[in-house]
C-alpha cells in the first residue's frame, strides 16, 4: 500500500527511553515511521535530550524548535497567570512558541502532509494552521485535562483550590475552542471518551487501547531484600503528584508498621517540592533518573495508587510487561484487560491497598506467581502492532473525510476469544 504522509507535532522530543508517559507514544511513532512517511516537529527545552536516534533515522523530516521556560518559580507563576488571562492553561503557555508556529506553517506548505497529528491537548493551540489549509488533523490526547481537572480542584484546599478552579475553567474553555477544529480525537482509555465528548463538537472520538513494547526478558520477579515498594511517575502530571502524596503520607506508613523492614522508592521526572518532602529514613525520592529499569528490577512490589485522571497508565503496563508483582487502584487499571487476582492485585480502598502490599511483601512466592502470570499475559496481549494499524485506519478515514470507527485496535477479552 502507498505510504501515508503524516506530520506529527509534539511538545517534547520523542524518546524510547523517556522518563515520563511519552515513552509509549514514542514506541508507537517508531512503528508508524517504519510503515509510513512521517515528519516530526517538536519543541525542545534546554534540558531535554533530542529526538531518539532510532526514531529520527526513520522519519522523513525532523525539526526541533528550542523553547525556553522561566526557571524561577515566581517567573513561571507570572507567565502562567498571563497565559490564563489570554485563555491558555499553564501547560499550553509552556508550549506556546512563535518559532514553532512558523516552522509548522513552512512544513505544511513545503512538505505538504496528508494528515497532521498533534500530541496532547496543550499543543491543540496549533490546529488552526492545518484547518485553515484544509489538511485533516488528529489530536492524540493521552490524558485529557477534562478527565482530572475537576477532581484535582475538589481535593485542593484554601487558596490552592481557587487556583485549581481558575486553571480548570481555563482548560474547559480552551478545550471547547480547539477540539472541534480537529477531524478526529484519539484517546487511550474508555473513560476518556465521555470526558472529551462534551467539547469535541463534530470531531470523531476514537478509543485505541494503550500498549507498550514487551522487553525481551523479564526482570527479577521477587526483588531484593529488604523489600521495596516502587512508584514511578512523571510529576509534571498532577494525578501522579496526588498518587505519590497519598502513598507516602497515608498508605506506606501503615505498611511500615506491619512490615518494619520495608522501604518506599518514588522515582520520577521533576518531582514537586511536596513530593521531595516525602524523603526520609525509609522513603527515597529519585528525580529524573536516566533509566528506571534498575529500580523496577530490585523492587518487591510495584504500585499504581492513581485516584485521578483517565488514560495513559503506562506504569501499569510496563510493570506487567517486566514481570513484576503489581498493586493498582481501579482508576490506574481502567481499560487494562489483565485479570485482577491473576495478573495483578486490585485495591479499591486504603485498607485493601495496605493489606495487599503487606501480603506481597511478606510472601516471596506469591510475588513470583503473580509476576510470572503478568509476564505471560503481556507477551500474549501487549505490543504496538495492532495500535499502529488502528492509527492507520484513523489516517485513512480522515483523508477520505469519513468518520473512523469509535473503537480501534482492541484485543478481545479472554471470554470473547
Amino acid at each position: 500500500a502507498a505510504k501515508r504522509r503524516v506530520l506529527v507535532c509534539a511538545p517534547f522530543p520523542p524518546r524510547l527511553d523517556a522518563r515520563h508517559g511519552g515513552k509509549a507514544p514514542a514506541q508507537l511513532l517508531l512503528r508508524l515511521a517504519i510503515r509510513n512517511e512521517v515528519g516530526l516537529l517538536c519543541l525542545r527545552a534546554p534540558d531535554d535530550e533530542g529526538v531518539d536516534p532510532a526514531i529520527a533515522a526513520r522519519c522523513a523530516v525532523v525539526r526541533e524548535v528550542s523553547v525556553r521556560r522561566p526557571s524561577r518559580a515566581t517567573a513561571r507563576r507570572a507567565a502562567w497567570t498571563l497565559g490564563l488571562l489570554r485563555g491558555l492553561p499553564p501547560w499550553a503557555t509552556d508550549c506556546r512558541s512563535s518559532e514553532y508556529a512558523t516552522q509548522l506553517a513552512q512544513l505544511l506548505d513545503e512538505w505538504r502532509p496528508e494528515v497532521v497529528e498533534i500530541h496532547l491537548q496543550a499543543m491543540a493551540q496549533y490546529v488552526d494552521a492545518a484547518a485553515s489549509r484544509g489538511i485533516p488533523s488528529v489530536l492524540v490526547d493521552y490524558d485529557p485535562p477534562s478527565a482530572w481537572a475537576k477532581e484535582l480542584e475538589r481535593r485542593a484546599g484554601g487558596l490552592r483550590r481557587l487556583a485549581r478552579r481558575a486553571e480548570g475553567a481555563t482548560w474547559r474553555r480552551y478545550e471547547r475552542r480547539t477540539r472541534p477544529r480537529f477531524d478526529a480525537i484519539v484517546v487511550f482509555a474508555e473513560r476518556d471518551v465521555a470526558a472529551v465528548a462534551p467539547s469535541a463538537g463534530a470531531a470523531s472520538i476514537v478509543w485505541i487501547p494503550l500498549a507498550v513494547e514487551v522487553p525481551p526478558l523479564p526482570l527479577d520477579p521477587v526483588g531484593v531484600d529488604p523489600p521495596a515498594v516502587l512508584f514511578v511517575g512523571g510529576f509534571k502530571h498532577p494525578p501522579n503528584v496526588d498518587a505519590a502524596l497519598w502513598l507516602g503520607t497515608t498508605l506506606f506508613p501503615r505498611v511500615r508498621v506491619r512490615v518494619p523492614g520495608a522501604r518506599l522508592e518514588i522515582v520520577g521526572h521533576e518531582p514537586t517540592d511536596d513530593v521531595r518532602a516525602l524523603a526520609g529514613a525509609d522513603v527515597s525520592v529519585r528525580a529524573s533518573v536516566p533509566d528506571v529499569t534498575p529500580y523496577l528490577d530490585r523492587a518487591a512490589v510495584v504500585v499504581a495508587p492513581i485516584r485521578l485522571g483517565g488514560s495513559m497508565r503506562m506504569k501499569v503496563l510496563e510493570a506487567l510487561a517486566a514481570g513484576k508483582a503489581l498493586v493498582a487502584t481501579p482508576r490506574a487499571a481502567e481499560s487494562v484487560e489483565a485479570v485482577p487476582g491473576e495478573h495483578f492485585l486490585l485495591a479499591r480502598d486504603d485498607d485493601e491497598f495496605v493489606d495487599m502490599l503487606v501480603e506481597l511483601l511478606d510472601d516471596r512466592e506469591r510475588r513470583r506467581t503473580l509476576a510470572s502470570s503478568a509476564r505471560a499475559w503481556a507477551e500474549e496481549q501487549l505490543g504496538w502492532e495492532r495500535g499502529a494499524e488502528a492509527f492507520e485506519q484513523v489516517y485513512d478515514a480522515v483523508r477520505r473525510r469519513e468518520r473512523p470507527p469509535p473503537v480501534a485496535g482492541r484485543r478481545p477479552r479472554s471470554s470473547e476469544a
